[in-house]
């Protein structure tokens, strides 16, 4: 039989030299760092959410100088451009974080599957 680093270093990880021990540990680890990454964007994404209403506020405010002021007209420009960017970038992280919503459920049948082998 052939050596098998990757399963090796697994048994010595888990410290079992069964394979569904072995294998559980591995999903149990990515479950983990899933629900690590859902934290994350989550946190994230509602920075991202309270920053954009807070522009959001600066460019209604920046507006009402009018033409008038030098330096509002530019400003508000900037701060509408960096809105629609920072908008975009919400949704693909929303997008993201549906996805390793997604992969939860996933993660956690594959643990189930071990249990049941075990």
């Amino acid at each position: 039989m052939g050596a098998r680093p990757n399963i090796d270093s697994l048994k010595v990880a888990c410290g079992s030299n069964q394979l569904q021990h072995c294998f559980k540990y591995l999903f149990v680890q990515e479950w983990r760092e899933n629900e690590d990454l859902i934290i994350y964007i989550g946190q994230k994404c509602d920075e991202l959410d309270t920053n954009i209403q807070r522009r959001d506020e600066l460019i209604q405010e920046g507006q009402s100088f009018g033409l008038f002021h030098e330096v509002a007209p530019d400003a508000v420009e900037c701060m509408v451009e960096t809105q629609q960017r920072d908008r975009e970038i919400l949704a693909a992280l929303v997008g993201v974080l549906d996805l390793a919503r997604e992969g939860r459920v996933e993660k956690q049948r594959h643990v189930g599957l071990m249990d049941l082998k075990g």
